[in-house]
């Protein structure tokens, strides 16, 4: 019987190890994910504004001219 334990004993740390390693990389990895959609979340604020400025800009354009017809210096 001690050889079987003395067999299971190594396998097992091996295993323990690996599943804390694996959990500390799925921390990692968690906190990772949260500063990216963060982040993601923070572009797509400056994305809307950038697009609402736009059009507030192309609404300030010449009035008379439609959006298609070339100005006079053509």
């Amino acid at each position: 019987m001690s050889s079987a334990s003395g067999d299971f004993e190594p396998r097992l740390i091996g295993l323990e190890s690996a599943s804390s390693f694996q959990e500390s990389e799925l921390l990692d990895m968690s906190k990772l994910l949260i500063d990216q959609d963060a982040r993601i979340e923070r572009l797509e604020a400056t994305v809307r504004a950038l697009r609402d400025k736009v059009k507030e800009l192309a609404g300030e354009g010449q009035p008379g001219l439609p959006e298609n017809e070339r100005p006079p210096h053509y």
